[in-house]
C-alpha cells in the first residue's frame, strides 16, 4: 500500500496560513520525531503538494509539525469548504498532497 488518504475534518487552514500536519504526515515525508524540516511546495491543479527539500531550500517546519503556507498554496487550500482540507500520503516518493474539501 502506497498511498493513503487521511480525510479528518479537523485539519484546517488558521487565517494566518498556519496548517499543522499529523504524525503520519511527517512520516510519510521522511521527518524525524521530535526535528524540524523543510519541504517544497507546489501547487498542481486543485492540490498542494508537499516533497522533502534541503536544508537551504523550501518552506520550514516545525517539530511539531505546523508550517505556514503562502502564496497560490494559500488560495487554493482556503478554497475548501471552511478552509478544511485532507491529506494524501505517498510513503513511497516522499510526498503528501492536500486537497481542500469540496
Amino acid at each position: 500500500m502506497s498511498t493513503m488518504t487521511i480525510k479528518n475534518t479537523r485539519t484546517k487552514v488558521s487565517p494566518g496560513g498556519v496548517i499543522t500536519l499529523p504524525v503520519s504526515a511527517r512520516k510519510a515525508l521522511g521527518m524525524e520525531p521530535k526535528t524540524g524540516s523543510r519541504v517544497t511546495v507546489a501547487v498542481k491543479g486543485n492540490a498542494v503538494l508537499l516533497a522533502p527539500a534541503t536544508k537551504d531550500g523550501g518552506f520550514r517546519v516545525s517539530p511539531a509539525g505546523q508550517m505556514e503556507v503562502r502564496g497560490d498554496a494559500l488560495k487554493v487550500l482556503e478554497g475548501g469548504k471552511a478552509r478544511h482540507f485532507y491529506l494524501e500520503l505517498d510513503d513511497e516518493s516522499h510526498t503528501v498532497a492536500l486537497h481542500p474539501w469540496e
